[in-house]
């Protein structure tokens, strides 16, 4: 884990197996801890989906140059 400050923003950097953990432990305690950490446990929570969401949207998906797609109608 990374922590900057810079400015006043502070930034943290974390692989993904820590953020699942810290996220892990935070949901645990959920009853137990402060508005700011269960904020921070739904943004680590939104990063690791994000993480493992590998959809990426096909070139051309909704230009002229979009592949047809089959039809039942002719």
């Amino acid at each position: 884990m990374d922590v900057k400050n810079e400015n006043g923003i502070v930034t943290l950097t974390l692989d993904k197996k820590t953020a699942k953990s810290i996220t892990e432990n935070l949901t645990e305690l959920n009853g137990e801890v402060r508005n700011g950490a269960r904020a921070l446990s739904s943004v680590l929570q939104q990063g690791v989906y994000e993480l493992d969401n590998e959809f990426r949207q096909p070139p051309h998906a909704f230009d002229e140059h979009a592949p047809r797609q089959p039809s039942i109608e002719d």
